[in-house]
């Protein structure tokens, strides 16, 4: 059965009464049976309210709970007196003895010989059967279910975590979708393939999970490996030695030949490390961790120990890293860390590099705690090596150590841009009351200061600090920050010997603290000498749910690079899409963009309206965030910038990304293949939405989007029902962008009632910077025919590889 809410179709399946499935699917999303769309009248079904299984028509009661269908429906069951009913063995509805079969199920009356006590054997047809085992007839012969027998009286019940039926304790099995049974956490997420015509390929359909459950599965998981390597080295009675990350140049440096001299002299273990202080401590893991562990070395990571400070503040989060939390007396420990979108369980020994004297050279052991020593290095082992720790952003850091959605705030204008202080003042507010984490950096191309401004007030150019605590008081906005150094601190206004104190506010805010590398600032200071504020959205029971997949080369349908969500309740969601990123180059591969979609039906022959969507920008990651209502939505994950490599080289692996999906409550989450169309709908709809409107003649639009895209997107609408559009498009002088048409000189006829993406320009190198110029011509005419502007309907041609995004589509 069928059931439409507005943009939402779903159907209800007969047999596991499973009602979210999508209008387009052909099969239950719970127990795979086929949609059956032609129901005879006798055979329409109804939903219990309480237990929500599907009933048939005739059933006055749920067969499941005994729940009235109506509550002042008058039940023909309470009018039968004992031995005036049979009661149907299938779905156990009382019917009267003069009907042959059941009223709700029409399984056909098993006879029973004569009335016989517990435990004797009944027959039908020859088969005997105990009387309290259910007997399925076929035909007119009736089977014994074993499985599923169990004694009329018997009230305890399992739920099946597939469809929701609940079944009886010694069921294996679900009686529904053949679920098996489950009692631990290895059932959270469900499995299902789709077998439906409709869909190119197979897809598997994930379900979002609380983040602290997700995180214990993978720690149970990751001290199994650990134990059986523990096992090994007690036996033979030897230290952990990590042989993928030994200790030896090569996990310092990306070439080791190139340093002659390096302050790394040795690698030592903790209990053969000098230590200045801290004499009468014995060694630990962590104790009580605060952001004054924190000590930056040699190493020029402090963007990543910056934001190590900001999780120090919450003792919840840094276990949540360190997985090995005791003292492990061989040397063998584990670290939980999110790169490139993927969570991953690092195994690294505790071989430190020291110097010549014995003392640690790159971040500190302050109280002879092994947390921070042991997170950086599994750091450097996921990206490499050491050095490739060397310079980055708060941000980077903070989605490492959490896996949580994060987002930048530019505190110095972009040329033309005007930014409301008022407005990322009370996001910084807001930001601190949610215990989000937060990073700023200092200086940066954007700021007009020189190198001798910022030392004579205290403050490191192109450093990261820790955000520490944002406060308003009498009218003063104060942030409270950290230096990664442990020392080195504003020396201006709001510092610790600042004549701008009263005694009231010293006594509030306690500003003694210089000395360890934290003091107090103005927010307007901060908007003078501080370049962006990097906000990571840590939440406490939401769910999370991640895919990979690989973006198409060209527009080709041949790799899933869309996702469909499935939303049973309104829900926030925060989307984060994730490239593979090389810290040794520090470039980004691809200019990424994210967009959400309204899924009105399903192939998708069109998209709905535009929720959510990122900017198109090279980034390690983008995201967005938007409010779902119930429904089916459609993630497309955007990249264009390595279409022009897939020409040179065609054979070459189709880069891979990651998608994280952070909701408040549960969605469904599947990869799905579509048409190579969708690529061109989804950026239209993206271009209509955000994009700057050129109404060039009447019935005519055309569309440019730059706001929030690095490069440029130019779509044309024509609304004439009898005449065609001709466009030229000139983009030469635009500079470090690249075409999906592979030239920058274009002319197309639009036909009538269509719009068509006439030329996509996307970034080409990271570290260089951005110019989208264009110049157009455009004319009504009677044909296609482009006369002196070029042969055929398009100048260049729209070969096959680019109909998917250049093709015109149809207005709907």
């Amino acid at each position: 059965m069928a059931v439409s809410n507005g943009d939402i179709c779903v159907w209800t399946c007969t047999h596991c009464s499973h009602a979210s499935n999508p209008s387009w699917s052909n099969h239950c999303g719970q127990c795979s049976q086929a949609k059956d769309n032609q129901l005879p009248a006798g055979k329409r079904r109804w939903i219990c309210d309480i237990c929500t299984i599907l009933n048939h028509a005739a059933a006055m009661l749920c067969d499941t709970c005994g729940r009235e269908k109506t509550r002042t429906a008058p039940l023909e069951c309470n009018t039968l007196k004992k031995g005036q009913y049979w009661s149907c063995s299938k779905c156990t509805l009382k019917n009267s003895i003069h009907q042959r079969k059941c009223k709700a199920c029409e399984t056909v009356r098993v006879t029973i010989e004569g009335p016989k006590s517990n435990g004797t054997m009944l027959s039908h047809d020859g088969i005997k059967a105990r009387p309290d085992i259910p007997v399925h007839v076929t035909g007119q012969r009736a089977v014994v279910n074993k499985k599923t027998a169990t004694p009329r009286n018997e009230q305890k019940s399992w739920q099946c975590t597939k469809c929701t039926y609940k079944n009886i304790e010694t069921a294996d099995i679900c009686k529904v979708c053949k679920n098996s049974r489950t009692d631990s956490f290895s059932d959270l997420s469900f499995i299902r393939a789709k077998s439906s015509t409709q869909l190119k390929a197979a897809t598997v359909k994930h379900k979002s999970e609380l983040l602290d459950v997700l995180r214990l599965i993978e720690e149970q998981k990751a001290t199994e490996t650990r134990d059986f390597i523990l096992t090994y080295c007690m036996l033979n009675n030897e230290p952990f030695v990590d042989d993928s990350f030994p200790p030896a140049p090569k996990s310092l440096y990306y070439k080791p030949s190139k340093y002659n001299e390096t302050s790394v002299s040795k690698w030592l273990r903790p209990n053969e490390i000098k230590m200045d202080g801290d004499s009468s401590l014995n060694w630990a893991v962590f104790r009580n961790p605060s952001p004054s562990d924190i000590t930056q070395g040699i190493l020029g990571n402090c963007w990543f120990l910056s934001s190590l400070a900001v999780l120090a503040e919450r003792e919840d989060l840094v276990k949540n890293v360190i997985v090995t939390r005791e003292i492990c007396e061989h040397g063998l420990y584990q670290v939980r860390l999110c790169k490139d979108g993927n969570w991953t369980t690092i195994l690294v020994d505790d071989l430190l590099p020291c110097d010549q004297y014995g003392r640690l050279v790159y971040s500190k052991a302050k109280r002879k705690q092994l947390w921070v020593p042991l997170i950086e290095k599994a750091a450097a082992k996921i990206h490499g090596c050491y050095e490739a720790l060397v310079s980055g952003r708060a941000i980077e850091g903070l989605r490492i150590l959490t896996g949580a959605p994060c987002e930048t705030i530019n505190l110095q204008p972009l040329p033309g841009e005007d930014l409301d202080h008022n407005l990322t003042w009370a996001t910084l507010l807001s930001s601190r009351s949610a215990g989000f984490l937060m990073g700023i950096s200092c200086g940066g191309s954007n700021v007009n200061i020189n190198n001798d401004g910022y030392k004579c007030m205290g403050l490191k150019p192109n450093h990261s600090y820790s955000v520490l605590d944002v406060k308003h008081e009498y009218g003063n906005r104060l942030l409270r920050l950290r230096n990664p150094w442990g020392h080195y601190s504003w020396n201006g206004d709001w510092s610790d010997d600042s004549v701008t104190w009263t005694p009231h506010l010293r006594k509030l805010l306690s500003p003694n603290s210089s000395s360890e590398g934290i003091f107090w600032i103005s927010f307007e200071d901060v908007l003078r000498y501080f370049d962006t504020i990097d906000i990571c959205k840590v939440r406490s029971h939401w769910n999370e749910v991640r895919l990979s997949g690989m973006f198409p080369p060209l527009s080709s349908s041949n790799h899933l690079s869309c996702v469909l969500l499935t939303v049973l309740e309104a829900t926030e969601v925060e989307l984060t899409l994730f490239q593979q990123e090389n810290r040794m180059s520090k470039n980004c591969r691809l200019n990424l963009c994210l967009a959400v979609y309204r899924a009105p039906s399903f192939p998708l022959s069109h998209i709905g309206h535009l929720m959510g969507n990122s900017k198109g920008q090279m980034q390690s990651c983008v995201g967005c965030e938007t409010m779902l209502e119930p429904g089916h939505y459609i993630a497309v994950c955007m990249a264009f910038n390595h279409w022009d490599m897939s020409r040179v080289e065609p054979n070459q692996p189709a880069p891979e990304y990651v998608l994280a999906i952070h909701s408040s409550k549960h969605l469904l989450a599947e990869q799905v293949s579509v048409e190579r169309c969708l690529i061109g709908d989804a950026l239209i709809g993206l271009v209509l939405a955000k994009g700057h409107k050129h109404n060039a003649v009447e019935g005519v639009t055309i569309y440019s989007l730059t706001k929030c895209w690095t490069g440029l997107v130019i779509v044309v609408e024509n609304r004439h029902m009898n005449k065609w559009v001709h466009v030229k498009i000139d983009c030469s002088d635009s500079c470090n962008l690249v075409s999906t048409r592979g030239v920058f000189l274009t002319a197309d006829a639009v036909p009538p009632l269509h719009r068509q993406v006439i030329i996509v320009l996307s970034q080409l190198k990271h570290n260089m910077s951005v110019l989208s110029d264009f110049s157009m011509k455009h004319r009504l005419a009677s044909s296609s025919t482009l006369g002196v502007w070029g042969t055929g309907r398009n100048c260049p041609p729209i070969d096959g590889h680019l109909q998917g995004l250049h093709a015109p589509r149809l207005i709907i």
